[in-house]
């Protein structure tokens, strides 16, 4: 394959037409990393999928005999007499130091391209050295990516052996076994399960996951439903989102339904719940109804809620005020958060009419702390609904102090006709 088909065989694996408008940012970083262009951005932020470097923990462990030096995220890697080896020299040497000064993002790229269709096999860990150890390294990411991407389809285990020998970021790792995933996933995965790795995410089997999910997230599935639980395989299903949720509400549901374990189930039904109710508030909250797991179903219906009530106040009550009482006292939560910043007087109404259960008060304290940036009176005198009678007496320490710093005069009257249900000590600090 030529390397200057490295973008179209990104294009190739996404379904255009279904992509709803929230993913476009995700696709086009993922786009961006793809094809190394990374247009505007001249600092080192511009790193592909620096979230990665970030996020995932400690590099992976050296394999026998590795150089003593190696570098972690966003620290240089120290030098080793072995790397003396890994220069270019010659014509190549020239050409790839022409490319790097260059001033221009897209012409860096599409020279790096036409590089990469002509650099020998054996080449690829000098120019990916030359990068790396250039003192413009942090401003060449793009480029390096696409090398790294490159060596990875000619030659991927001589790619992640150099990677495993002489140190690499975590975000070079999962960017070249991605690129192996995406053409061999057996063997790309199998490899990551077995390559060590000492910090708490395995970024070789993350790359993976990753590569396989743009082209079949359901083999991506099998192989995340594989793993153990634990941190890798949180990571995993996050960055699988994505891909799955590219195809819509009926694919991603679907996708959801066919996990095995039901524990990564549930996981998988947090994480992707408020995509699924930017695709559709109404179907969603028939999904969420339907998840036999009581504590997952109490927990996405929060989710659920508080997304609908951002875009259909009344279709999200309607909804909530529909659920069995287990799940109603929680979904509740994401109704009265909106709701008390659109009309504190109503949703104080509300919520009083959904009954007294103790469960409720997760809600109870979410409009108390909405209202009263809008109406201190109307959140105060709310607060003898929670059922937790130490939770009252917080609250009306807080949020009198907190009245009375910025409207004096109306808080000691509202505690004056009050004292009847004020703690003592709020009654002697407000109305020495």
């Amino acid at each position: 394959m030529k390397y200057r088909d490295l973008g179209r065989r990104w294009y190739g694996v996404m379904n255009f037409a279904k992509i709803p408008s929230w993913t476009w940012s995700a696709l086009g970083f993922a786009l961006a990393l793809g094809i190394g262009v990374m247009i505007g951005r001249g600092s080192s932020s511009s790193a592909p999928d620096r979230e990665v470097a970030a996020e995932s923990g400690a590099r992976g462990r050296m394999a026998p005999g590795a150089a003593a030096g190696a570098r972690a995220r966003g620290d240089s890697r120290k030098k080793s007499s072995a790397r003396g080896e890994f220069r270019p020299s010659g014509d190549l040497g020239r050409d790839l130091e022409a490319i790097l000064e260059g001033t221009s993002r897209l012409a860096r790229t599409q020279g790096m391209l036409a590089l990469l269709d002509r650099l020998p096999s054996d080449q690829f860990g000098a120019v990916y050295e030359a990068i790396s150890e250039s003192p413009m390294s942090e401003l060449r990411r793009g480029e390096l990516s696409l090398v790294l991407q490159a060596w990875a389809e000619r030659d991927p285990l001589a790619a992640l052996g150099h990677l495993q020998e002489f140190g690499a970021e975590d975000w070079e790792r999962e960017t070249t076994v991605r690129a192996w995933a995406a053409m061999d996933p057996q063997s790309a995965f199998a490899w990551a399960t077995e390559a060590p790795d000492e910090g708490k995410i395995n970024n070789w089997i993350v790359g993976a996951l990753r590569g396989i999910a743009a082209t079949s997230p359901e083999l991506a599935r099998d192989f995340l439903g594989s793993l153990e639980d634990g941190e890798t395989r949180r990571r995993g299903l996050s960055t699988m989102e994505p891909y799955v949720m590219q195809y819509g509400f009926d694919y991603a549901s679907a996708w959801i339904d066919g996990i095995g374990e039901p524990g990564l189930q549930n996981a998988a039904s947090r994480r992707f719940a408020d995509e699924l109710v930017e695709l559709d508030p109404a179907r969603a909250g028939e999904w969420n109804a339907g998840l036999s797991d009581r504590d997952t179903r109490r927990a996405v219906s929060e989710t659920v809620s508080d997304r609908w009530a951002r875009r259909d106040l009344e279709g999200a009550k309607a909804w909530v005020n529909s659920l069995p009482e287990d799940t109603r006292t929680e979904a509740a939560e994401g109704v009265a958060r909106h709701y008390a910043r659109d009309n504190p007087s109503e949703a104080a109404q509300w919520l009083v009419g959904l009954g007294n259960n103790p469960d409720l008060d997760g809600a109870r304290r979410i409009f108390i702390d909405e209202s009263f940036r809008r109406d201190p009176e109307v959140s105060l005198n709310f607060v003898d609904q929670l059922a937790n009678k130490e939770l009252q007496r917080g609250y009306y320490h807080r949020y009198l102090g907190s009245w009375m710093r910025r409207d004096a005069g109306a808080a000691r009257a509202w505690a004056e006709n009050n004292t009847t249900i004020l703690p003592e000590s709020v009654v002697k600090r407000v109305l020495r």
